[in-house]
């Protein structure tokens, strides 16, 4: 990944997850504790996305613009194109609608 479509793209969900983790703390107990990786090495960022709760990994310069995202140590997507900063923003505040939620798993602990 060029350093600068690196820093752009962590620098944005940085920005997403600060602004909403203050609404996001009231409705959603736990969410505190949420890991989120963002690679920006496709050979590394894979193994290393796995660790967290939601995870991307961002491709190399000159790769195709893909980047798979892994869920609790799954791949769950991979994200393609111009939205992929977009698309990812949506599926952290999904999963954090599903897993700290009414009935998600860490409502339930």
């Amino acid at each position: 990944t060029t350093s600068a479509v690196f820093q752009e793209l962590a620098q944005n969900i940085q920005a997403d997850l600060r602004k909403n983790m203050p609404v996001w703390r009231e409705k959603y107990p736990g969410v505190e504790n949420l890991k989120v990786a963002v690679m920006g090495c496709i050979v590394n960022g894979p193994g290393e996305s796995k660790h967290a709760d939601i995870g991307i990994s961002l491709p190399g310069t000159g790769e195709t613009p893909t980047a798979p995202v892994f869920v609790d140590g799954k791949k769950a997507a991979t994200l393609r194109g111009p939205s992929i900063a977009a698309d990812f923003e949506k599926m952290v505040a999904d999963y954090i609608e599903q897993r700290f939620g009414q009935g998600g798993k860490a409502a339930a602990e």
